[in-house]
C-alpha cells in the first residue's frame, strides 16, 4: 500500500493524504472507548486506487455539437478485515460529488451484507460499470425506467442489502430509501429490491428484477406510487456476446415499458469489437404516439481493460409522424 501511495504523483499525494489519514485514524476514533484507555488498531492490508475520464464528442445532426467531458471519476476500496472490504468513488468533475460510499460484511461466501450508498441492484446495464459499457450511451430503456436512474441518480440509492452467490444462483434483497444520491427518506415509506440471476449453464444466465417504493422529489410534491419489473439475458459464445432487457414500469396510473436487443463480436485478439443494438422505449402505453426506438452500431478499440475508443452511429426514430435523427459520437477513455 505504501508503494501504491508512493507512486502517486506529489500533488495527487497531497490532496489523497488527508483521505488516507482520515482512513487510518477511524479504527481508533470508533474504538477508543474512553479517555483514560486509547485502542489503536493496524493494518497492513491494501488499498486500492482506480479511476478513469471520458472525453466525448457529440454530433447531432439536427442540434448542436462539440465535446465534454463525460466522466472523471476517482475510486479507492480495500480491505479493513477478512471479512470488511469499503468501497468510495467520487465524481471529481461534477456534483453530486459521493457516487458510492459502502461497506460490505461478508458472513460466508452465500451471505454478504451491503450497506450505505450504491447501485440498487436492479437491470443488467444498470449494474454494469460506465467504464464498462459496450456502447458510448446507456440504453434509453434502462435510463427512464430503471430505478435511481429515472429520477437522475445514476442508479444508486441509499440503503442495505443482503446479497450472496452460489454456483448457479445469485441473490440480493434490499432496503432503500428511494430518494437518489445523498438524499434523505422524503416519506415513512422504504423501497425493496429483489434481483435474482440464474445460470443453467456456463454461457447463459437469466436475471429477475422487481421494485417496489413511493417517490417524492420534495417535501410539498405528492407521493407517487412506484413499480418495476425487469427482466435480462446474457448469453455468451466465444466471441460473441448477446444481451437482452425488459423493463415495465408503473408510477400510479402511467405505464411505460422498454426493450432492447444487443450483440457484440470481438475481432482481432479482442482488440476490436463490434457492436449493434436495438432500443425501444414507450413513455405511455396508454397514449399513442409515445414510442420512440434507437438503433446503434459501434466499433470499439481497446489500449488496455480501461483504456479505449469508442465510435458509434445512433439512428434515433419517434413514433410515426415524427421527425428523426442521426447522431455520431466519439470517446476516449483512459483509466487505471
Amino acid at each position: 500500500m505504501f508503494i501504491m501511495f508512493h507512486l502517486i504523483s506529489t500533488p495527487a499525494r497531497l490532496r489523497l493524504l488527508p483521505l488516507f489519514i482520515c482512513l487510518f485514524s477511524l479504527p481508533s476514533i470508533v474504538l477508543g472507548g474512553s479517555e483514560k484507555e486509547e485502542i489503536w488498531i493496524s493494518s497492513t492490508r491494501s488499498m486500492f486506487l482506480s479511476g478513469y475520464t471520458q472525453v466525448n464528442y457529440e454530433y447531432q445532426e439536427k442540434g448542436l455539437d462539440g465535446f465534454r467531458i463525460r466522466r472523471a471519476r476517482l475510486g479507492l476500496s480495500g480491505d479493513v478485515f477478512n471479512n470488511i472490504r469499503y468501497k468510495l468513488q467520487v465524481n471529481v468533475d461534477k456534483s453530486p460529488a459521493l457516487l458510492d460510499g459502502l461497506i460490505e460484511i461478508s458472513f460466508i461466501p452465500q451471505v454478504k451484507l451491503t450497506l450505505g450508498q450504491y447501485k440498487v441492484p436492479f437491470s443488467l446495464e444498470n449494474l454494469t460499470s460506465s467504464s464498462a459499457l459496450d456502447t458510448i450511451n446507456r440504453s434509453q430503456t434502462v435510463e427512464n425506467l430503471c430505478p435511481g436512474r429515472d429520477i437522475g441518480a445514476s442508479g444508486r440509492d441509499i440503503g442495505i442489502t443482503l446479497n450472496g452467490q452460489f454456483s448457479w444462483l445469485d441473490y440480493s434483497l434490499g432496503v432503500f430509501n428511494g430518494s437518489g444520491i445523498n438524499k434523505p427518506d422524503l416519506n415513512d415509506h422504504k423501497d425493496s429490491s429483489v434481483r435474482l440471476v440464474i445460470r443453467p449453464v456456463r454461457s447463459l444466465s437469466i436475471g429477475l428484477s422487481r421494485y417496489d417504493g413511493r417517490y417524492r422529489s420534495s417535501e410539498m410534491a405528492p407521493v407517487v406510487e412506484k413499480e418495476r419489473t425487469g427482466i435480462d439475458i446474457l448469453c455468451v459464445l466465444g466471441a460473441l456476446a448477446i444481451k437482452g432487457e425488459y423493463i415495465h414500469g408503473e408510477d400510479e396510473h402511467t405505464k411505460r415499458s422498454g426493450w432492447y436487443i444487443h450483440g457484440n463480436y470481438d475481432l482481432v485478439s479482442d482488440r476490436f469489437q463490434t457492436i449493434f443494438r436495438y432500443d425501444s422505449f414507450n413513455a405511455n402505453l396508454d397514449v399513442r404516439g409515445n414510442k420512440m426506438t434507437v438503433t446503434t452500431f459501434g466499433l470499439n478499440y481497446f489500449f488496455t481493460d480501461k483504456t479505449k475508443i469508442q465510435l458509434n452511429y445512433e439512428f434515433q426514430k419517434k413514433a410515426s409522424g415524427q421527425a428523426s435523427k442521426n447522431v455520431i459520437l466519439a470517446q476516449f477513455q483512459a483509466g487505471f
